[in-house]
């Protein structure tokens, strides 16, 4: 493919990039099967976990700076992940520059590279990709992935050699993905913030904002303050709640709506359900009710339509 074709497969591309920025929704189609929950963590029992050994969490930043608005201790997965756009590459030294606090990300000739119309990719597409893209006055958006190490990596080590480089069409919510232990949490003497978490040596601040959790293995019954996640497949006006897969009902009464998603009344959300959009919930609760199924009155809420 010459170098205009590729081109000009970019320029085709490009509006969709910018308009993914606009939202921050997942892919088309891709729902929550069942309701995932995650019991509310203090940062002292978040601290306390990670202080056990090696732990993967999921890190969820705010656009701007290094502060986590969300910290998910999960499961063990496969994969360490980095989620944001890049501001720079570098074909000679193979390296890309990302927003996501100016990290650098290594990569070579055993990097799987994706783009959005193609499960792999020549290193050459993908660098020209990334590199018109950039020239263009783009960020575009990647997911970097990589195996975990053996042991936790030393929190003031930067390095991440990305084993897989995939350039998205859809501009993600800026994430890590990491195993860390008891060296990544720095006590502060004089909050705020509450905590820094240090991983790939950026200090990531966690504020009393930060919402803390512990994935619920296996999905089990959830108790107390809890956050949870997922398909909505009614709402009802009248009554005052949501009704996710699986049952689960989240009372939210006349609660506000988080501005930052989509939708932002039960009206709204029960025309897009009825009208066969992908919609998705997330918020902070109490268990009223293990059930099955299980009842939750809602303390902040969230929804969204993949779109």
């Amino acid at each position: 493919m010459s170098r205009l074709t590729r081109s000009a497969s970019l320029l085709a591309l490009v509006p969709a990039l910018l308009a993914a920025c606009a939202s921050d929704s997942t892919a088309p189609g891709v729902t929550t099967p069942t309701p995932e929950f995650g019991q509310v963590l203090t940062f002292s029992q978040f601290d306390s976990t990670v202080g056990s050994g090696p732990t993967r969490i999921e890190i969820k930043l705010l656009p701007a700076g290094l502060v986590a608005r969300e910290v998910h201790v999960e499961n063990d997965d496969a994969e360490e992940k980095l989620v944001s756009q890049v501001t720079a590459i570098d074909p000679v030294a193979g390296t890309i520059t990302l927003a996501l606090g100016g990290l650098v990300v290594s990569y070579g000739s055993d990097t799987r590279f994706r783009t959005p119309s193609s499960s792999r990719v020549t290193r050459a597409e993908w660098e020209s990709q990334i590199g018109d893209a950039i020239a263009l006055g783009n960020r575009p958006p990647i997911e970097a992935r990589r195996n975990p190490p053996v042991a936790p990596q030393a929190p003031t080590d930067p390095a991440f050699a990305a084993a897989d480089l995939r350039l998205a069409s859809v501009v993600g919510e800026p994430s890590i993905e990491v195993y860390v232990d008891a060296d990544n949490v720095e006590a502060v003497a004089a909050p705020p913030p509450v905590g820094i978490l240090r991983v790939f040596n950026l200090p990531i601040e966690i504020t009393s904002s930060t919402e803390l959790s512990h994935t619920i293995p296996g999905g089990g019954t959830p108790t107390g303050a809890i956050e949870f996640q997922g398909s909505v497949t009614a709402a009802d006006q009248v009554a005052g709640t949501l009704t996710l897969t699986g049952g689960t009902v989240v009372q939210v009464g006349g609660l506000t709506f988080d501005p930052t998603g989509d939708l932002f009344s039960l009206a709204s959300v029960s025309s897009a359900v009825a009208a066969g959009s992908a919609v998705r919930a997330e918020g902070l609760g109490t268990v009223t009710a293990a059930g099955p199924p299980v009842d939750i009155t809602a303390t902040s809420i969230k929804v969204e339509v993949d779109n």
